[in-house]
């Protein structure tokens, strides 16, 4: 039987309290083997997976994913905010009719094989020329694809066909459609208002809410002067644009969303920034060409006449594929690109049958056009298709305007970045003359015609600010970071010594920098041994206990012949060993820039095939190969607090925890969960799933697990044995005692997802406590609290009193809104946690769905605010928890795994038969198991 908690905890950093033997099973899991190939499942097999799984969960377990937590209480005490919601009132309308207005297609004027879905804008205006023929009065409203609503029913109840002309895209030529509508439903508006009230049970009344929504937008998205992308609106305007470089701008919008809130109905309304293709002549500023010249060393468009690499062409025809150009040599005319040549103008030859003769692109256009071009080396834009080509030179083309650029570079994204982030004062103003002077929604009439009244100011919040948490450093020295003042929220290292220092008995040095510019001896302070020099003294002024032997390891430069960074780390390993007599704990490892690839490639050999955590530093910020270092010193501590979580150390712990936090005296886990997902448009790149759990009482070193998904697949598919290998952790950790309670922080889940992960993943948490109490002949049913934390929002809290003011102008660290703006019901809150930098700070929303214990609002809230002092990288506190901040960063690390993660599809994986993909993963080593070589 089960020996009861209460024992206190046992020693430094263990629990006392109750047992569990561990399961022999579970602990002699497989581990992958490092590189080895993996099928990654079918959709239809990652389903069943998951209904597997569920299946060994009992039924009285399930029961947590069906009843969803309702708030406690309010926090108490408060100062007021704004936040950018508007008060949404309904002010008498009940309900609204629903069509189905998806049968627009166009006619064709030949056989072309299956139709493709209209684009938003297309159906737009399709639907435009519809209401202007048939006269509709004003109230109709469309979202842009099949979804037609109407405040009242003017309407026939009929199927009802219809056939408009409207201007050709991508032709001169006009388009006839032929559209169907019918009626589908009638929407009842009424239960929005039960539902803020508290009175319309559990589940939002999404149709009402979507066609409330779809009347907010409609007059907006309808304008053709506006680019309307999901729920944000662009215009073209000069105010509104900025240059990004390499033929990209940055335009400036608004994007909004209606949201039932605990205050009634509130439309959330942010500043948006987006990426778009700049309306210039496409052969000067294309980013194909920018691309090009900077990939290959060119000064100019002529340097074409050397030709392109096989890669370079490669690159460069993924770049400008389904960009829409425009032409003038014969009148204005648009077309679609979808592909480039290999050779240019001059080069590119094809039968003229008119000529009865082969003839270059470059002589047709002279003899057809009369136009002489002026850079015949310039490879040709194919827009018609691989089997019936149609060459267009590219120097007489312009992009079309209100094209999206997806991909940025890295300086593009830096100067995006710095446009959109914009001071909260600006901020404010930008949405205040987005809602009432563009979008003019206070006297919008088709809103008004739902019966909806859009107030004209932001909603004012009660706001409370948290008092940041005492920390505890070295055993004597006890620090709280101000919550006043520059420097409220942070804290300098400088003469303090971490809390529980780590020993370093043996390291490693290897180097990728360009050994003649950083190979010089330590007399120069720009070199690569003086820096090392000054990293040694910053590790051990934190109190780290450096090795008996004096001194370094010779550095192992990176021979750039060799294909495989891992041979140089291990020839350091090598090194390190000969020199201290014992095998290195960490690898130091500089890195000649910011290079995603080559860093993937040192942290999958480290993490994967040597087991050996690595330190990796960039010349540029370590101030390498300069003649006069500059902010050597705070770097070299920022890499020590990393250092020492690595190597098992803690940094800094909450001073006075258990009087802060009375539950906590008794034995608890806090974990992380969150699954990266691929970038881009690849259909086969699996998602990379990473659990964390803490292994101390003070919450500060956590023990990770990383999981490979299916493709784009959210669900964590096998929670139930991940958070048993975690819980054995603790166990082994802990002197074999277990955790009381549980409190589960999950990451990256949308509203729409949240049924999905609390029927499927809370009972698995519960499943695998039962499961290991069952393997020891024992019952164990610890007390679970799963919350949700969101930062892909559209909230913002900008202060009222320039006392509740941080230095950027943002909210203080520590403000709470858990009124007015959140859930009707249900116990979330927003939270801003960390002082601002740049821009407007964002809150992070936490949202409970379950809460076994339970807590009150004040205790969760203070909890987690707490936890955000003690993220192990920087002194200051952070955005989101940490646990949720560590679960992102091993989910990260865990794409530097897969082979090739960040390249195309094709380079990532290949399709066997039957669309099957197999993928080249390598796990994390067994070392590393149950330490933090993730940050």
């Amino acid at each position: 039987m089960l020996r009861g908690g209460g024992g206190g905890y046992g020693g430094s950093g263990g629990f006392g309290g109750a047992r569990i033997a561990p399961d022999r099973e579970a602990t002699q899991g497989t581990v992958a083997r490092p590189g080895r190939s993996m099928r990654l499942p079918t959709k239809e097999e990652t389903g069943r997976q998951l209904e597997d799984v569920m299946a060994t969960v009992p039924d009285s377990l399930k029961e947590l994913g069906r009843t969803r937590v309702q708030r406690p209480g309010f926090g108490r005490e408060g100062r007021q905010v704004k936040a950018f919601h508007y008060d949404v009132t309904i002010t008498g309308k009940a309900r609204a009719r629903e069509d189905d207005g998806g049968g627009a297609e166009p006619l064709p004027e030949r056989e072309c094989g299956p139709l493709k879905p209209l684009p938003a804008n297309t159906c737009r205006m399709v639907m435009q020329a519809v209401a202007e023929q048939q006269q509709w009065p004003l109230g109709w409203v469309f979202d842009g694809f099949k979804n037609l609503y109407t405040p009242n029913a003017f309407l026939p109840q009929h199927e009802t066909h219809y056939e408009v002309t409207i201007p050709g895209e991508d032709t001169p030529r006009e388009r006839s459609f032929a559209i169907r509508i019918k009626w589908a439903a009638t929407v009842d508006i009424k239960a929005v208002v039960d539902f803020v009230r508290g009175k319309g049970g559990a589940d939002i009344p999404q149709d009402a809410i979507q066609a409330l929504d779809v009347a907010l937008k409609h007059n907006t998205a309808m304008n053709p002067k506006c680019q309307a992308f999901a729920r944000a609106f662009f215009w073209q305007d000069p105010d509104k644009v900025r240059p990004l470089g390499g033929g990209a701008e940055v335009w400036l919008g608004y994007q909004q969303s209606l949201r039932p809130c605990e205050s009634g109905l509130t439309l959330n309304v942010d500043l948006a920034a987006t990426a778009f293709l700049q309306n210039l002549l496409l052969y000067i500023l294309t980013p194909v060409h920018e691309y090009l010249a900077r990939s290959a060393g060119l000064r100019d468009v002529r340097e074409f006449s050397r030709g392109m690499t096989p890669m370079q062409h490669k690159k460069a025809s993924k770049a400008i594929a389904g960009i829409r150009v425009e032409t003038s040599h014969v009148g204005k005319r648009a077309y679609k690109v979808k592909g480039l040549t290999e050779r240019g103008t001059a080069h590119m030859m094809f039968f003229n049958s008119e000529e009865n003769r082969e003839m270059s692109v470059a002589e047709y256009f002279e003899i057809r056009y009369k136009v002489r071009l002026q850079y015949p080396d310039v490879p040709c834009l194919n827009v018609g298709t691989p089997r019936k080509p149609n060459y267009l030179p590219a120097e007489l083309c312009t992009i079309a305007p209100g094209q999206r650029r997806l991909k940025l570079d890295e300086r593009q994204t830096a100067e995006m970045i710095k446009t959109a982030a914009q001071p909260p004062d600006e901020r404010a103003r930008f949405i205040e003359k987005s809602v009432t002077e563009f979008a003019r929604l206070p006297s919008d009439e088709t809103v008004r015609a739902f019966g909806m009244k859009v107030d004209s100011h932001m909603i004012e919040v009660d706001a409370r600010v948290l008092v940041p948490p005492a920390l505890s450093y070295s055993r004597t020295t006890s620090i709280r970071p101000p919550d006043h003042g520059p420097q409220m929220g942070a804290w300098n290292l400088q003469r303090l010594q971490f809390n529980n220092p780590a020993t370093i008995h043996s390291f490693a040095l290897a180097s990728f920098a360009d050994q003649r510019r950083a190979g010089r001896g330590r007399e120069d302070p720009g070199s690569l041994e003086a820096f090392m020099c000054d990293q040694l003294d910053a590790l051990a002024s934190t109190g780290i206990r450096m090795p008996e032997v004096g001194g370094m390891p010779e550095c192992v430069w990176h021979n750039p012949n060799s294909l495989y960074p891992g041979d140089t780390l291990k020839a350091a390993l090598e090194m390190g060993a000969a020199y201290f007599g014992t095998q290195p704990q960490i690898i130091f490892v500089c890195l000649p820039d910011t290079s995603a690839e080559l860093y993937k490639e040192v942290k999958r050999a480290s993490d994967s095939f040597l087991g050996v955590p690595s330190q990796c530093f960039v010349t540029r910020k370590a101030s390498i190969g300069v003649p006069a270092p500059r902010g050597r010193p705070q770097y070299c501590s920022n890499i020590a607090m990393k250092v020492n979580a690595k190597l098992g150390g803690t940094n800094c712990i909450l001073d006075g925890m258990v009087s802060a936090h009375p539950w906590t005296s008794k034995p608890f886990m806090v974990c992380g969960a969150d699954v990266t997902h691929p970038m881009g448009f690849s259909e086969t790149e699996p998602s990379i799933a990473a659990v964390v759990a803490s292994l101390d009482r003070y919450c500060s070193r956590y023990a990770a697990e990383v999981l490979l998904q299916g493709h784009r697949v959210e669900i964590i598919q096998d929670l139930k044995e991940t958070m048993k290998k975690l819980l054995l952790a603790f166990y082994r950790a802990n002197r074999h005692y277990k955790p009381e309670r549980l409190v589960f922080y999950r990451d990256g889940v949308s509203e729409g997802q949240f049924n999905e992960v609390q029927s499927a993943e809370i009972p698995q948490i519960a499943a695998a406590c039962a499961e290991l109490g069952e393997s020891a002949g024992e019952t164990y049913a610890p007390k679970i609290t799963f919350i949700v934390v969101q930062k892909r929002h559209h909230t913002r809290l900008f202060p009222t009193d320039p006392r509740m003011r941080d230095r950027s102008g943002n909210v203080q660290p520590g403000t709470v809104v858990d009124k007015a703006i959140v859930h009707p019901v249900e116990f979330g809150f927003f939270l801003n946690s960390h002082a601002g930098i740049q821009g407007t700070s964002r809150p992070t929303h936490y949202h409970v769905l379950v809460d076994q214990v339970p807590y009150s609002a004040d205790q969760l809230q203070k909890f987690t605010y707490d936890l955000c002092y003690l993220f192990c990288r920087c002194t200051r506190s952070v955005s989101v928890c940490p646990p949720a901040y560590y679960a992102h960063l091993a989910a990260f690390r865990g794409r530097s795994m897969l082979s090739h993660a960040d390249s195309s599809e094709s380079e990532t994986s290949r399709t066997t038969g039957g669309g099957r993909t197999q993928v080249e993963f390598a796990s994390i080593h067994p070392n590393l198991a149950t330490t933090m070589f993730y940050v």
